[in-house]
């Protein structure tokens, strides 16, 4: 098969193909949809059923396509496959296919050659890194991920790091950052209208203390989020900040210890999964920090934008990152703390030394949500990616 290079005038249907849409990917697929010139078709799957996982949908936001896939699902979430057929029997002949980047879906590399061989330029975007296992040549795991981002037009990376983590193994022309974040322009719309009333008028709405130190957590109740750790170092807050409150937004398999937990010790409000921000975020800017101690994710863009300090742990080892590539938007000091892994005391002083100093981590944590966390800017890294792939697209193979 041999590459031509097309006009700038050739404008085809470009797809994103994933294995599901979580809640706050509506508003990014719906702006980069109008920004494509509403060329983009969204190709997805449900998720595994009874698994936390099924917290991250919600309704499916208007302002974009979508294409309904069948997923299979091995070991809970540990093994992926999909029935992309579907996808070029309505689309032939895409322009690009952007594919969600997992080491998990073995169905990826199939996906990638039926691309290939429909003339559709191919586009990786995601983590290429784990957080849980390290970059290193000798793991058969990050072997198989630079295979397949070689192997394509362009690799769209969640963070910079991570594209500089990739330049000394893939063709940096090839690369592209578009820093992950949410649609935090609602986030700080939302924030806003909140701030008229004030903190304390929203706790007294909400029948929240007024006087004593409120922490929120955010994310699903799995114990890879620290869950254990969470309820241990609340009671150590509890103890040091009398009538100290925990609310918990989320849903999981834990959500039985923490049930336990309020029904023995109190203090802890359990809200479940709330994918409607506009219900969400009374709770979150009223809170005083965020603590979450297992990895963190987009909890960050989405604490930051609500004016929230962020508490979490360091990774228990150098080699690994343990934190989704967000992490890179904390720096421990400023708009948040890490603390060394493990430590329910040292989980404890972080939080306290928050509270202490409030105004200007909360303030840091804002001008941070607001100067780099645009929609716009991750939207901006993408639509290179999508220009660069379209500019050196692949002629459709043809069968002798």
């Amino acid at each position: 098969m041999r590459r031509t290079k097309r006009g700038s005038d050739h404008r085809g249907t470009v797809l994103y193909v994933a294995r599901m849409v979580p809640h706050y990917r509506h508003a990014a697929l719906a702006r980069l949809n109008a920004r494509l010139g509403h060329r983009l078709v969204v190709c997805a799957g449900a998720p595994p059923k009874a698994s936390s996982m099924q917290s991250l949908i919600g309704s499916t936001q208007k302002g974009y396509p979508l294409l309904p896939l069948r997923n299979l699902w091995v070991g809970g979430q540990k093994l992926h496959m999909q029935a992309f057929g579907p996808i070029f029997r309505h689309y032939p002949a895409p322009s690009v296919v952007i594919a969600e980047e997992s080491v998990r879906s073995a169905t990826l590399p199939f996906l990638l050659w039926r691309a290939k061989r429909a003339g559709a330029a191919r586009l990786l975007w995601g983590h290429f890194s784990s957080n849980r296992r390290p970059f290193a040549l000798d793991s058969p795991a990050t072997r198989y991920r630079l295979m397949l981002a070689r192997s394509v037009e362009g690799c769209i990376c969640y963070s910079a790091s991570i594209a500089t983590m990739l330049q000394p193994h893939v063709d940096p022309a090839r690369l592209f950052a578009a820093p992950n974040t949410l649609d935090t322009g609602q986030l700080l719309t939302l924030r806003a209208a909140l701030e008229r009333s004030g903190r304390r008028a929203i706790r007294q709405r909400l029948e929240l203390h007024t006087d004593a130190p409120v922490f929120v957590y955010l994310g699903r109740l799995i114990r890879a989020k620290g869950t254990k750790m969470l309820l241990d170092t609340f009671a150590q807050l509890r103890k040091r900040h009398a009538g100290a409150e925990l609310v918990v937004i989320g849903e999981g398999p834990d959500r039985e210890l923490f049930e336990s937990k309020a029904r023995k010790s109190g203090g802890i409000r359990l809200l479940g999964a709330i994918t409607d921000w506009e219900a969400s975020a009374p709770y979150l800017y009223a809170a005083d920090l965020l603590l979450n101690p297992g990895y963190l994710g987009l909890s960050i863009n989405h604490a930051f934008a609500l004016g929230l300090p962020v508490v979490s742990q360091a990774s228990p080892d150098p080699r690994i990152r343990y934190h989704s590539p967000e992490i890179d938007y904390l720096t421990p000091g400023e708009n948040g703390l890490l603390t060394p892994y493990g430590s329910v005391e040292a989980m404890a002083e972080a939080a306290t030394k928050i509270l202490n100093d409030r105004e200007r981590f909360a303030g840091n944590a804002l001008a941070f949500a607001r100067a780099r966390l645009g929609l716009d800017v991750m939207l901006d890294g993408i639509l290179r990616a999508v220009a660069f792939a379209e500019a050196d697209q692949p002629k459709p193979c043809t069968a002798k």
